[in-house]
């Protein structure tokens, strides 16, 4: 099946999309990082495809980042004219640092994150695209034993995460202000999260935990008696975006890059919602073949992860993938001033390029 999709350095789409003709591809402009930080010049390969460098704050063999694998192993990101690489750093902050620095054209950020940074740290970045329109896809986890099923069943929990401070934290910050709760009507915990931190839910030390959308479903495919709580329900916040620096954003060469990138993830996007119909077999096949993604070990727990995702990439239809939408980023906005999280009087659109 694969040969259908890739034969001769030829980049052919999914069989129910490619007949449609031309594909909108994508754009990733980067800069090889600096040794030494500033500004990365950009390079090519000896193929005559520009090197770029995109920055992910998670290990890239999960689902959340399927639209960049199978950029990469699909070939829109060659069909667009770049290679594409990949480096890792662990968390947000760093990541919007390197990316203010020029170590890097592009990273992803939660929306509450790329706020905060803007409007409280004066952090000289801006939107270009988001990715995860349709919500978090953070997931409270809780078992039978003491369950949370709505967001009121927080209030004196003991809640484990795996920092404080971050996206994570965030959205749970609003979904308590949802209920008129502070944070101070939990109890953290710094926890690491993987299926396993279940067992503490189980003996009783945590109440529930907040992991990610694959984990989640693990979690709920080995214990029956898991519970998950959606906080999409209580808060618009939650959504991914794609960032820049300022400066970047104003260099036409790098908005060229970055258009690129873009148009790949979308194509990527397109590529993966029509696969739905066949179990995402041709997905799970290209990716397979370059990177060990570990929820494929069970397969209905990567079908599952993929419908949720699909859903949250759609968010207003496929062909508004990878744009964001103004009414929720400002909604997110205005949820943030209200929970105290941010000053208000400000403009986010005037943050979105």
């Amino acid at each position: 099946m694969l040969s259908k999709l890739i034969s001769a350095g030829r980049i052919r789409s999914h069989r129910r999309y490619g007949a449609r003709g031309a594909l909108a591809l994508v754009l990733s402009g980067s800069l090889a990082l600096a040794g030494c930080g500033g500004s990365a010049a950009q390079e090519s390969t000896d193929t005559g495809l520009k090197k770029v460098t995109y920055l992910n704050t998670l290990p890239l063999e999960s689902l959340t980042y399927a639209p960049e694998l199978i950029a990469d192993t699909n070939g829109y990101f060659k069909a667009e004219g770049l290679d594409v690489n990949f480096q890792y750093v662990n968390g947000t902050p760093p990541a919007i640092a390197a990316v203010m620095s020029g170590n890097g054209l592009l990273t992803r950020a939660g929306d509450t994150d790329i706020m905060r940074s803007i409007g409280d740290k004066n952090a000289q970045i801006v939107n270009v695209g988001t990715v995860q329109k349709g919500g978090t896809t953070i997931r409270v986890v809780s078992s039978k034993r003491n369950q949370i099923t709505n967001a009121a069943e927080l209030r004196g929990k003991t809640i484990g995460q795996s920092a404080l401070g971050g996206t994570t934290e965030g959205i749970l910050v609003l979904v308590l202000a949802s209920q008129g709760m502070k944070l101070t009507d939990v109890e953290q915990q710094v926890v690491g999260l993987s299926a396993g931190t279940f067992n503490l839910v189980q003996g009783g030390r945590l109440d529930g935990f907040m992991t990610s959308l694959d984990t989640s479903l693990q979690v709920r495919a080995d214990h029956p008696d898991a519970i998950l709580l959606d906080p999409s329900e209580y808060t618009a916040a939650g959504t991914q975006a794609y960032i820049t620096s300022t400066e970047q954003a104003k260099d036409p060469a790098r908005q060229d890059e970055i258009q690129r990138y873009l148009r790949a993830i979308k194509s990527a996007i397109r590529f993966i919602t029509e696969d739905k119909a066949d179990g995402y077999a041709d997905t799970i096949k290209l990716i397979s073949g370059k990177y060990k993604v570990p929820s494929f070990a069970n397969p209905d727990v990567a079908k599952a992860a993929l419908d949720t995702y699909v859903t949250t990439w759609t968010a207003g239809g496929v062909e508004t993938a990878a744009q964001t939408d103004p009414a929720r980023w400002s909604a997110t906005y205005q949820e943030l001033v209200k929970a105290g999280l941010l000053g208000g009087g400000k403009d986010p659109l005037q943050w979105l390029k």
